[in-house]
């Protein structure tokens, strides 16, 4: 690789570093958000409030019912969500004819029934994750919705937001070198596990060796064990192919909650809380490069007799107290997006309201229900672009990589019924 490549640590290819990948690889027009919608809400939960709150971010996007277990509940969260219709059951609000894609916040154990729901009535979906229990299920839903011919996602909200958008595009360009080992931790497996695909795609299914506390098959859900897992475990993953390690903890206390990307020649960190994150930093061995001295056939760094070195390095790599552990030079730079204002750090907070540029957002529903929910604002755009686009997948999320995680979590949900405590 030409020394050059970090000339521009904002740009790739042209585009902001933290550009979504959709648009970004040509998949998607920037103004699919435009994509007219009417979105179905089965669950009146406080995941799906924000999920609500956040569509107010999509032109195309409108909410035109939404269900609940019980009728009473239903009309309640749609009068607090300015929603005209209410359902008492699933399948009524999935037999609307005004409902062209519905949204699943239900019970994990309950997302295989409610797909096929949906995918019967011929409803597009947009599934929280975890998608489903197992990888059996998540098979059968994908082929159910190929042979319906409808649009199934899953929700997997982290991998949309810039920060990860631009840890991304510095891993496709090679700022780091060959990835060697991923790094993460979160007490949810389905979130912890995802920097591994991310970093190593789907196409090779890793060897893994797991160990911690038993899988116990739950009561309501025909005996399957969890797809969230019981903390505390870890899974160490080998991708034999491509000479690369993920080390995965799911703790049950206190946690750190940082990705770390640890390539040859530097490391992403995508900052905590990595799941809804606002940072990401990368360290890499040289800093960047300004000037043509190799270009004109000279030395990049000349000792020269009367000014000592000289070069076309930007003097920029005493960075981070002047620890040199990234190598001779530890080229520190860390990119924030903050997510837009209300940006919630806790449940509770009340979703106020803002201007987007174009107009005043005044959010109506319930508080939000935990840190940094407004950034599912990310993942609505996109799924107007790419149903806009005729897209079946998400690229920054594949149904391969959606598939592989439900795989991996069965296999760690095997060995630890077997040899865990």
């Amino acid at each position: 690789m030409d020394d050059t490549y970090m000339s521009d640590s904002t740009l790739v290819d042209g585009w902001p570093m933290n550009t979504p990948m959709d648009i970004r690889h040509g998949h998607t027009e920037e103004d699919g958000i435009r994509h007219p919608l009417n979105w179905g809400i089965i669950s009146a939960s406080a995941i799906a409030s924000d999920w609500i709150k956040s569509l107010q971010e999509v032109p195309g996007a409108r909410v035109t019912a939404v269900a609940a277990r019980d009728k009473e509940r239903a009309e309640l969260y749609a009068e607090a969500h300015g929603i005209p219709t209410s359902y008492g059951s699933y399948q009524a609000l999935c037999e609307d004819p005004n409902v062209d894609i519905v949204y699943i916040a239900s019970k994990t154990w309950d997302h295989y029934r409610d797909l096929m729901t949906a995918i019967a009535a011929g409803k597009h979906i947009l599934c929280e994750k975890p998608f489903t229990d197992t990888a059996d299920q998540a098979k059968e839903v994908y082929a159910a919705a190929d042979e319906a011919g409808v649009c199934c996602y899953e929700g997997m909200w982290l991998r949309f937001f810039p920060a990860v958008e631009h840890a991304r595009a510095i891993l496709e360009r090679g700022d780091i070198g060959d990835l060697q080992v991923v790094q993460a931790d979160y007490p949810d497996r389905v979130y912890a596990l995802n920097p591994a695909l991310m970093g190593f795609g789907a196409e090779e299914m890793p060897l893994i060796a797991a160990a911690g506390r038993k899988s116990r098959g739950q009561p309501y859900a025909n005996d399957i064990p969890s797809a969230h897992g019981a903390p505390p475990s870890a899974a160490i993953l080998q991708y034999s192919k491509q000479r690369g390690i993920a080390v995965i903890t799911f703790p049950a206390g206190r946690f750190i909650e940082e990705t770390q990307f640890v390539g040859t020649k530097g490391r992403v960190t995508i900052e905590t809380p990595s799941h809804h994150p606002a940072a990401v930093t990368v360290r890499t061995g040289r800093p960047t490069r300004h000037g043509t001295r190799k270009q004109e056939g000279k030395p990049t760094l000349e000792l020269d007799p009367s000014k000592g070195w000289t070069g076309d390095w930007l003097e920029t790599h005493w960075n981070q107290d002047r620890n040199p552990s990234a190598g001779p030079f530890n080229h520190v730079e860390r990119f924030e997006y903050p997510v837009p204002t209300p940006a919630p750090i806790t449940r509770g907070q009340p979703p106020g309201a803002r201007w987007n540029g174009e107009r005043l957002i005044r959010y109506k529903g319930w508080t939000w229900s935990g840190g940094n929910q407004h950034g599912f604002l990310y993942q609505a755009q996109a799924v107007h672009r790419c149903m806009a686009a005729g897209l079946k997948e998400f690229p920054q999320f594949t149904r391969a990589e959606s598939i592989q995680v439900c795989e991996i979590i069965d296999e760690i949900n095997r060995q630890c019924a077997e040899k865990g405590f």
